[in-house]
């Protein structure tokens, strides 16, 4: 008589745990054993203690009364320093836009069949995202001096690598048809890329860009803390001279100017899109 496959009723109603699954549960517990571990390691590393957590909080609160009630004196100082770090934003996602358009299209398989010109636009997108905008800040401000064009440089060339790489995914994964189409009529390959790519990636352009005008906006609040210009340079002027009072009108002014560059980015993303 044949042997038969093992029922549920046989093992108790219970039926057995697929290998794959079992597998999966290894591997988790491998994967949460190592972040556990690297965890604890650099915390070793570092002189990471909880308590000490908790003890900066408990000081924190004492430290945060010191802030109130907020000092209008010199707010019509912060005001227009507000202004500008919205004008660096503002200009810093500008001026990328013409950097990270041509790398876009340079660095997208689809467009360019020279590998060499594919590689360099790669490169150069990479190694623009490979600096932090406030690094670029410090290397303009000890070229060009203080005030808002190092802010400005800096964000320009940070935001032109980060853009040009979003947008030269969103061109590799651009339906064919209709450029073949375009190509087929033996359209200039700058007419390719109007007509064929563009009308299909114009919206994720223009998403990124304002999304990255939003971020442009907090990363200048952060390039004034190192001389570039606007709100930054003021929050740190006040804490260095011990100012809280007015240093808290210039958190809040931080904080007003982000809700309202989201609310206006937020408002022309439904109008464009």
């Amino acid at each position: 008589m044949p042997l038969s496959a093992p029922s549920a009723s046989s093992n108790g109603g219970v039926p057995p745990v697929p290998q794959e699954l079992l597998a999966q549960r290894r591997r988790n517990r491998l994967l949460y054993g190592g972040v556990f571990l690297a965890l604890l390691v650099s915390a070793l590393g570092v002189g990471f203690n909880p308590l000490q957590v908790l003890s900066a909080l408990l000081k924190g609160g004492d430290f945060a009364l010191r802030f109130w009630p907020p000092s209008l004196t010199h707010f019509p100082q912060f005001f227009r320093a507000l202004l500008e770090t919205f004008a660096m934003a503002l200009w810093g996602s500008f001026l990328a836009t013409f950097l990270a358009v041509p790398l876009a299209f340079l660095g997208a398989r689809n467009v360019v069949s020279n590998r060499a010109v594919y590689l360099g636009a790669r490169a150069v997108m990479d190694f623009l995202r490979g600096f932090p905008e406030i690094v670029l800040a410090l290397i303009f401000v000890a070229a060009v001096g203080l005030g808002p064009l190092p802010g400005i440089l800096a964000l320009t060339l940070h935001t032109a690598g980060v853009v040009g790489k979003l947008l030269s995914e969103s061109v590799e994964t651009v339906d064919p048809r209709p450029v073949e189409a375009v190509r087929a009529t033996g359209a200039h390959p700058l007419l390719v890329i109007a007509y064929g790519f563009w009308p299909m990636i114009s919206p994720a352009f223009t998403s990124i860009t304002l999304y990255h005008f939003e971020v442009n906006f907090r990363s200048a609040t952060v390039l004034g803390l190192v001389g570039a210009g606007g709100i930054g340079f003021e929050l740190m002027q006040t804490v260095r001279a011990f100012r809280f009072q007015d240093a808290a009108t210039v958190i809040l002014l931080i904080l007003v100017g982000v809700f309202l560059v989201d609310k206006l980015s937020a408002w022309l993303r439904r109008i464009l899109l």
